[in-house]
């Protein structure tokens, strides 16, 4: 999916079957675990409860760019179920499934359909938002109470400056990984 030349070697080597992908699927996955447990202990939810950066999502757009849809589907469903399990609960679970595969489905499509009229920062960015839209609709239905959206234009700063920070990186890792 990625248009840089550069990088064609590994993202063919990252979407061919066998134990090489199999391997750097799991790399992935440790890293988004260890990246979300390290966050759950950070807190930064000083003026909403649960708020977090969201760095994990760094491997996530890496891996819409690297791997195939589903593999990275799998590697979000994987995130959401491993992280509630370790730290969350079932409720951690249907949030974060819900606002992942939102920001996931958006974030492929604006890639996939776009190619390189959208970059790493803006796919993050609308994903960042997205993620953010799902979770407040689930939240909504839970409380039965549409008012909770009262807090959507703060949390949308939050991701929107959370996701410039994501796609930043995604950017730089992107033009480091072309080089290896």
């Amino acid at each position: 999916m990625q248009t840089d030349k550069t990088l064609i070697p590994l993202v063919q080597k990252a979407q061919s079957p066998g134990a090489g992908k199999l391997a750097l699927l799991g790399i992935f996955l440790a890293l988004i675990l260890a990246i979300g447990l390290f966050e759950r202990m950070v807190p930064l939810d000083f003026a909403i409860p649960g708020v977090r950066l969201g760095l994990s999502n760094v491997i996530i757009l890496l891996s819409i760019y690297l791997f195939r849809f589903r593999d990275t589907l799998i590697l979000v469903t994987l995130k959401c179920a491993l992280l509630a399990a370790l730290a969350g609960g079932a409720p951690s679970f249907l949030y974060s499934l819900c606002g992942s595969l939102l920001s996931f489905f958006v974030m492929w499509l604006l890639i996939a359909g776009l190619k390189e009229r959208i970059s790493p920062i803006g796919a993050s960015v609308a994903g960042a938002v997205c993620h953010i839209a799902g979770q407040l609709l689930v939240a909504a239905l839970a409380i039965e109470n549409i008012r909770i959206f009262l807090f959507m234009p703060l949390l949308v700063f939050m991701g929107a400056a959370s996701g410039v920070l994501v796609g930043i990186l995604v950017k730089l890792s992107l033009k480091t990984l072309a080089r290896l």
